[in-house]
């Protein structure tokens, strides 16, 4: 790979994270008070964007954004991080995404998100980025934009020779096609059955890992190579659909104050050392443990860990063994 394609591509969303943490989640129709509000820059794409240029990545971010204040502030927090904007789009007929975040005293989250301008990044606009797109070393979409844009920019990924890995999130329906275009693709736990659900499989009746085993096996058939299912504080399970093989990789106890982020931070850690060509398990190995860095603060792209803290905290673990089957 030349030194001109050295770079992380990350196309999606840019939001304004308004975040409310209190003891406890209310109950519908409850109101529960005594929460302290914090105000943070989020949306999955910028989250893994900033992610993977602090872990030590060259990371071009493509999205659209409102022409408001929210906007202006997202711009500017891009710039500060290094992050290639050339490309973001500035749409003067919508609000900049804002996401509404409830967090409970374990740092667990509830989430509601009005896309905003990152709804409008259209088919048109992605094509005006082949280039850029075909020459990237490492792809990251998610699903906070149409399903229409995410499946143009992985049939422009397919003229180049990349990684194209897919965040599916927040899930929806995916096209069986989309799914043959992609190489990796990197669901939580409950995002994952619920794929496995919306593409037609019959529910699993295995528990456990050996079922998330058995529903990685049937997405697989469709075409991708490896799924990788994040599990929270339990790590995350490795499926490789070409083999058939499956590895678990676990987490560091940390105490968690706030996970949102947490599975942005992994992805964006992750592509960045796939990028620095570190092989599919070491690099499942170092996002683990930046997530873990992550879960410790409070906000999401102001959590993203960087590269030297994750170097120092590598020196405390064995991350470079066999890993746990």
């Amino acid at each position: 790979m030349s030194k001109e394609n050295d770079y992380v591509l990350i196309i999606g969303s840019s939001n304004m994270d308004l975040n409310i943490y209190s003891k406890r989640f209310p109950n519908p129709g409850e109101t529960v008070t005594g929460g302290i509000f914090k105000q943070f820059l989020g949306g999955k794409g910028a989250n893994q964007s900033v992610a993977s240029i602090r872990s030590g990545a060259k990371t071009i971010f493509i999205g659209k954004i409102g022409m408001d204040l929210f906007g202006d502030q997202m711009i500017s927090q891009l710039t500060k991080e290094g992050i290639n904007i050339d490309n973001v789009l500035r749409d003067p007929k919508e609000h900049s995404g804002v996401a509404l975040i409830l967090i409970d005293e374990n740092g667990e989250n509830m989430i509601s998100v009005a896309p905003g301008a990152n709804f409008k990044l259209s088919t048109d606009e992605i094509r005006s980025n082949a280039d850029i797109i075909k020459n990237a070393n490492s792809i990251v979409v998610q699903m906070e934009i149409p399903i229409d844009t995410i499946q143009e920019v992985f049939t422009l990924a397919l003229k180049g020779r990349n990684f194209k890995i897919l965040n599916p999130a927040p899930l929806k329906p995916i096209p069986p096609d989309l799914l043959k275009m992609v190489d990796i693709i990197i669901p939580n736990e409950v995002e994952i059955f619920k794929m496995h659900s919306f593409l037609g499989f019959p529910e699993s009746t295995e528990k456990g890992n050996q079922k998330i085993i058995q529903v990685s096996r049937d997405i697989s058939s469709l075409g991708v190579h490896y799924i990788i299912t994040t599990l929270g504080m339990k790590g995350c399970l490795i499926f490789n659909g070409k083999t058939d093989e499956y590895f678990q990789i676990s987490a560091p106890m940390v105490k968690a104050v706030d996970t949102v982020g947490a599975g942005d931070c992994f992805i964006g850690v992750f592509a960045s050392m796939l990028n620095k060509g570190e092989n599919m398990l070491n690099a499942v190995k170092i996002a683990t443990l930046a997530a873990s860095i992550a879960v410790t603060r409070k906000g999401a792209q102001a959590s993203m860990p960087y590269f030297e803290e994750i170097q120092k905290k590598l020196k405390s673990f064995n991350f470079y063994g066999k890993c746990d089957d």
